[in-house]
């Protein structure tokens, strides 16, 4: 008993007649007799009556017709699922990604990516850079987006995209008609900074540093997005990467290019004991496009200098 015994019983069941299922399934009607008479051969009892008008099944036939029809429609939902599975719309893919990124920005780039793919899942959660490293390394995530990249056992990094720091200014602040910010410009300025362990922080510690500029650091945060919002709140001035600005009103800061240029990284993050699965690849290569996009009208919107 094999596969094409049964389609050409189920053909001839639902046809009513050999011919008819041979044209069906694009065989002779020979090739349609011989394969029912090998599926009888291995039942062990006739499958159908002949009459001069076609055929009928016996009541044997009849039972196992509707054993059949499971296989078959069995058959179906897997070659549904494969048809899924190959148009990247089946599955599920849990994502770590770093706040700013998570809460902001992802969120419509996601649901564009998502739009066409009702039978996709995704999972998003938010750790800080370092955390996420070893949540991809330990506990099944399948794509983390951070701004570090370290060695780390189980774990691939590749450059997603770039981006350039800003300097983010309470509204009514005196050097809000500046085009540009200089980190000499914000010495002896209140400062909002990120804690010491944050890599990106120590970019922006060495531009200081280097131009003899020093800040009157009144408050550090862990978060960039915490760094604007305490800016905002008059706090002082910080030095962050542009996603982090997002969904502020300006009248809450003041965005501004800063010199001497610091370049933050984002990397993807994936394990490296198992294969990227096709859904989360092309996800990836959505996110890139995307927050490309979106960092290039960021700065745009936030200008450039001459």
């Amino acid at each position: 008993m094999n596969i094409k015994q049964l389609e050409a019983f189920k053909a001839v069941v639902e046809l009513g007649s050999f011919t008819r299922a041979a044209e069906r399934l694009h065989l002779s009607q020979p090739a349609v007799s011989k394969l029912i008479m090998l599926l009888e051969r291995s039942c062990g009892f006739a499958l159908f009556h002949r009459q001069k008008n076609g055929v009928i099944p016996t009541a044997e036939g009849e039972m196992l017709h509707s054993e059949v029809e499971r296989v078959f429609l069995g058959v179906e939902s897997v070659s549904a699922r494969a048809r899924a599975i190959r148009q990247l719309d089946y599955g599920e893919i849990e994502i770590v990604a770093f706040p700013s990124l998570a809460t902001r920005v992802l969120p419509p780039i996601l649901a564009h990516f998502l739009r066409s793919k009702p039978g996709l899942r995704v999972t998003v959660s938010s750790r800080n850079s370092w955390l996420l490293v070893d949540r991809v390394a330990s506990q099944g995530v399948d794509v983390g987006f951070g701004m570090v990249a370290i060695e780390r056992p189980g774990v691939r990094f590749d450059r997603l995209c770039s981006m350039d720091a800003v300097c983010v200014l309470p509204a009514g602040h005196r050097l809000a008609a500046r085009p540009v910010i200089e980190a000499g410009d914000l010495h002896g300025e209140r400062f909002v900074a990120m804690v010491e362990e944050d890599r990106a922080q120590l970019k922006v510690d060495r531009a200081f540093s280097d131009c003899g500029a020093r800040r009157d650091v009144v408050l550090k945060a862990q978060l960039t997005e915490a760094c604007c919002s305490f800016v905002a709140a008059g706090i002082g001035v910080a030095v962050v990467d542009p996603l982090s600005t997002v969904d502020f009103a300006p009248g809450q800061l003041v965005v501004r290019p800063f010199r001497p240029l610091v370049t933050y990284d984002i990397w993807t993050v994936t394990p490296s004991y198992r294969e990227i699965p096709l859904a989360a690849q092309a996800l990836i290569a959505h996110v890139r496009t995307g927050l490309t996009a979106r960092i290039a009208e960021l700065a745009g919107r936030i200008g450039t200098p001459e």
